[in-house]
């Protein structure tokens, strides 16, 4: 019995000692450690982490009444309720179950390529964000430090000589990070996705 029959078979049965003697047959993690699963539960986490850090960007919107301040956190804010709504999507759209109208190989596919494009576009939007942010956080500690407003702090040209190198720095760090955290959070299970597609093509 190749894999594809395995996974009907898994479907149509409903002797659940038979199903869970077929269900390893040959897809690495499957079964208990099927990568879906691990991945939407870290997409779970992903957006709890979301939550709470939009809730430090209320905090700082509300406790510093700086215009400039409170525009660049309310942006990346917004950002943020994207990116958790975007996350809430994704997680909706996994279905771990075995479906009866789509081949297994069809379904990992299908599910790898989503998650790819959805990790994805979050990094580049972020790319956008990442300035912004780093702005706000630039001229919130400047006027915390020095106890001047926003215009005076910002009106020497050696602070802006600074907010540009820090802008250089933290830009791409800021992307390399948060491209790290996702490989951290899905790049295991996605590559056991890849080998288990690997694995559906060659018995085809």
């Amino acid at each position: 019995m190749n894999i594809e029959e395995t996974w009907h078979e898994i479907n149509d049965s409903s002797d659940r000692d038979l199903a869970a003697m077929l269900r390893p047959s040959g897809l690495t993690g499957f079964s208990s450690h099927n990568p879906l699963e691990k991945i939407k539960k870290n997409m779970v986490i992903n957006m709890v982490w979301g939550l709470l850090i939009c809730v430090l960007y209320i905090a700082v919107i509300i406790h510093f009444p700086i215009w400039q301040v409170q525009a660049a956190m309310g942006i990346v804010f917004i950002f943020s309720l994207w990116a958790i709504y975007t996350a809430f999507l994704e997680y909706k759209r996994l279905n771990t179950a075995v479906s009866s109208t789509r081949t297994l190989l069809d379904e990992m596919k299908r599910h790898h390529q989503s998650i790819t494009r959805w990790m994805h576009t979050q990094q580049k939007v972020a790319l956008f964000i990442y300035p912004i942010s780093a702005t706000g956080g630039f001229m919130l500690g400047g006027v915390s430090g020095s106890g001047k407003t926003v215009e005076d702090f910002m009106s020497k040209p050696l602070v802006w000589g600074a907010l540009l190198i820090a802008l250089i720095i933290l830009v791409p760090a800021c992307y390399f990070l948060a491209k790290w955290l996702f490989k951290l959070s899905f790049g295991k299970h996605l590559k056991t996705l890849t080998e288990n597609i690997k694995t559906l093509e060659l018995e085809k």
